[in-house]
């Protein structure tokens, strides 16, 4: 599995299982040659240098938006998930018991979610966004 991120993810990504390592803003991901599937979470840019990466008969998965172009010899899925109470119900089990450890970068109140998406400043992990007090 290979891992991307800016320089600052390398030791997280690579200590949640990744066996190697690009830095999206000074390695050329094309580098990493044909890859069997490429899962996007950023979309944009991103998205489209990815694209290149499926090998054929590899697969790009995305949930942040529809690729506009399919991978040669490859195919591309749009993901979304819908809502679902037992799915939820199982997610939330699985953090609470540790099997599932999501990465949270930062927990701001309701108040602040204005500023906490303009942050210039970028932290792995998660925006989690509390909207009331525990």
């Amino acid at each position: 599995m290979i891992g991307t991120g800016r320089a600052g993810d390398r030791d997280l990504v690579l200590g949640l299982g990744a066996r190697a390592f690009l830095d999206l803003d000074s390695d050329d991901v094309r580098d990493a040659g044909g890859v069997d599937v490429v899962f996007d979470v950023i979309g944009g840019a991103i998205l489209e240098r990815s694209i290149e990466l499926v090998r054929p008969g590899g697969t790009l998965v995305t949930i942040s938006m529809p690729p506009t172009t399919q991978p040669k010899g490859g195919r591309a899925v749009f993901f979304v998930v819908e809502p679902d109470r037992a799915r939820l119900a199982d997610l939330a089990q699985r953090v609470r018991s540790g099997r599932l450890a999501p990465v949270v970068g930062s927990v701001r109140p309701l108040a602040e979610t204005a500023a906490a998406f303009a942050r210039r400043h970028r932290t792995p992990g998660r925006t989690i966004i509390q909207v009331a007090d525990e």
